[in-house]
């Protein structure tokens, strides 16, 4: 027989679990907590993995300096393949695997249903659903396997899925790199400011860019309400985190191959350059230095390019002389948001065709810079 107190305590674990999520405002931390674990974690172990990587490709990024200059610069470098694919596998492929395996326990157990659920009435006016919101914070991990995963999203409404993980899903690369310029600009607090900014101007964005008809079917499409959370199953937990790193391995990875040789081959061939001289004057527009163009054009090819344009790596300093919280807020907005990363901008080309990604791109460069206009000269006035 099994003990009484064993039933009610069994009783009381259901009982607690299935209130999990019932509120909105829980729900939304729920719903934040595979990214922040994923994010603090992960990068904790890239951190500690950073110095022995370092000492063994050292040797052979020396030994490519050597190359003719086309092949150094493929092969090494700043941008060439083995000078950048170790630490983007150091700092995505943890960030993927934690991620996955919280969002894998979501589901199995119904947690995912019930956040999705909960959420969809606060959403639906802006063109997306509570689902469509669980692919957004999967974002935050990776936006590659995001943008996948909105193979999902009915026809009608998956680009403006894809449009809200581009413009509004700061990734493991970008937000370490956003919070370090605060940090070096002696204002930490403005990492929080900032990701309300991109909330917010995120749901704008949606509403004034999806079609009237998507945000009504949307808001007739309800998702599946769970009743009962149970206790995850870990078997299905441990095969879908497994396929998701299969879905990095097949779909991110030579995206990441693509974008070293991409990149290597613009800062070879002086585009880089020639992109960052021509954005000089206009950040001027935006009350910013023009050394700051760098990191806008940086952060354009791979998000944690703004603290490389931005920070002096060694001294831990600011680069570019940014004189005030709402100048390092503008800087780091504009770059992180303007455009997808390049690894992104290829997964949804080859997601949704080029005419889409290129409508997407021209429509978020216009709505970033609107929005950081408004930062760059009203930011004053409010902070």
């Amino acid at each position: 027989m099994i003990p009484a107190n064993h039933k009610s305590h069994r009783l009381s674990q259901k009982k607690w679990l299935n209130k999990l999520g019932n509120h909105p405002l829980v729900a939304v931390i729920l719903l934040f907590v595979p990214a922040v674990c994923a994010i603090i974690n992960a990068n904790a172990i890239a951190d500690w993995g950073y110095e022995p990587v370092l000492v063994v490709i050292s040797p052979l990024l020396s030994l490519i300096d050597t190359w003719p200059k086309l092949l150094s610069s493929l092969f090494g470098g700043d941008y060439g393949l083995f000078a950048m694919l170790p630490f983007l596998i150091l700092y995505a492929l943890p960030t993927v695997i934690i991620f996955s395996t919280i969002l894998s326990i979501y589901k199995s157990s119904g947690l995912i249903g019930r956040i999705s659920h909960v959420l969809h009435p606060y959403l639906k006016f802006v063109g997306i659903n509570g689902d469509d919101l669980v692919r957004i914070v999967m974002g935050f991990g990776c936006n590659v396997p995001a943008v996948v995963s909105s193979r999902g999203c009915d026809q009608c409404g998956r680009g403006v899925c894809i449009s809200a993980i581009s413009f509004g899903s700061a990734c493991s690369y970008q937000l370490p790199a956003t919070f370090a310029v605060f940090a070096a600009a002696n204002c930490p607090e403005m990492g929080f400011v900032y990701l309300s900014l991109v909330a917010i101007t995120t749901l704008i964005y949606l509403h004034f860019t999806t079609p009237k008809y998507i945000r009504l079917a949307k808001s007739f499409k309800k998702p599946v309400h769970v009743k009962q959370i149970t206790m995850p199953n870990w078997k299905n937990v441990s095969k879908e985190t497994l396929g998701e790193l299969k879905q990095f391995r097949v779909t991110a990875f030579p995206v990441f191959v693509i974008i070293c040789f991409a990149a290597a081959l613009f800062e070879w061939s002086g585009l880089l350059s020639r992109f960052t001289h021509a954005l000089t004057p206009v950040m001027a527009v935006f009350n910013l230095p023009g050394d700051a163009a760098t990191a806008i054009v940086l952060g354009s090819v791979r998000k944690d390019g703004i603290a490389i344009g931005l920070l002096n790596q060694e001294a831990g300093v600011l680069s570019v002389a940014l004189n005030t919280p709402v100048q390092v807020l503008t800087a780091v907005y504009l770059a992180g948001v303007l455009l997808p990363c390049i690894v992104t901008l290829f997964t949804i080309i080859r997601e949704m065709r080029w005419k889409f990604a290129l409508k997407l791109c021209m429509r978020q460069i216009m709505w970033a810079s609107g929005f950081s206009l408004f930062i760059a000269w009203g930011g004053n006035l409010i902070f």
